[in-house]
């Protein structure tokens, strides 16, 4: 087993590295389906496209499909194109075990004090897909004023009802019971500008949730004008919700 250690200012994170999963791990793996999950590298600077913005860096926690399938790639090309530098995290590459509640505080602050010193912006965005998003979610509450008021956007891409901290590539291998409430989480996101992203107000997600009624609500069956094969670019109404972002909830 191989140990990678992270840095960040003030402290160290690991990454473990963990054998592939005997049930189909070597073909799936060979297809790249678990892509993200095998990745080492968990932390990945991106510099932006064209005429940059000095003011704004962007923080992506990817799902737990990691950087290479799905919106992830995507959405931080969006977020580059439109000129901002992205700190991406690929999420499986950090939670292949389990982790606590103490390494998800840590993992979210740092990764926010880290991005907003390796560019010199004034203020971050902050977006979180799926497991990356509870992930984000949970993490928020706890980070130091300092840092809060250097936030300038908070955007959950379909968050879950339940968090886990272990990554569950393709929901192949259920890692237990919960490890975080996001219902209890979210109450502490009041006083950010957070935009929820779901398929629809009818799903009763975690943005159909009260406790986001403040939050500003973007639903992806509403922008699907040719029917439901129609696919929405999810990634770029994520990169826009974060340069443009509601009044702070309450």
């Amino acid at each position: 087993m191989t140990i990678m250690a992270i840095g960040f200012p003030g402290r160290k994170l690991f990454a473990l590295a963990a054998a592939l999963p005997l049930l189909g791990g070597a073909t799936m793996a060979a297809t790249g389906y678990f892509a993200g999950y095998f990745d080492t590298q968990a932390m990945h600077y991106r510099p932006a496209l064209g005429q940059p913005r000095q003011d704004l860096v962007a923080i992506y926690f990817s799902g737990d499909m990691g950087l290479r399938l799905g919106a992830g790639c995507r959405t931080v090309a969006a977020l580059r194109r439109q000129g901002l530098a992205v700190m991406a995290v690929d999420s499986p590459a950090l939670f292949r075990l389990t982790r606590d509640r103490a390494f998800v505080d840590a993992l979210v602050a740092d990764t926010i004090r880290a991005a907003l010193a390796r560019s010199h912006a004034a203020k971050v965005a902050l977006i979180g897909a799926a497991f990356g998003a509870g992930i984000l979610d949970t993490g928020l509450g706890a980070v130091p004023a300092d840092l809060r008021s250097r936030i300038a956007s908070v955007v959950l891409v379909q968050p879950g009802t339940a968090v886990y901290f272990q990554a569950n590539p393709g929901g192949l291998i259920h890692p237990g019971a919960p490890d975080s409430d996001p219902y209890r989480t979210v109450r502490l996101l009041n006083g950010l500008p957070v935009t929820c992203i779901a398929k629809s107000s009818q799903n009763q997600g975690l943005c159909a949730a009260g406790q986001l009624a403040g939050a500003s609500h973007v639903e992806l069956d509403a922008l699907r004008p040719r029917g439901p094969a129609y696919k929405v670019d999810i990634a770029s109404i994520a990169a826009n919700a974060a340069l443009f972002p509601p009044g702070p909830m309450h």
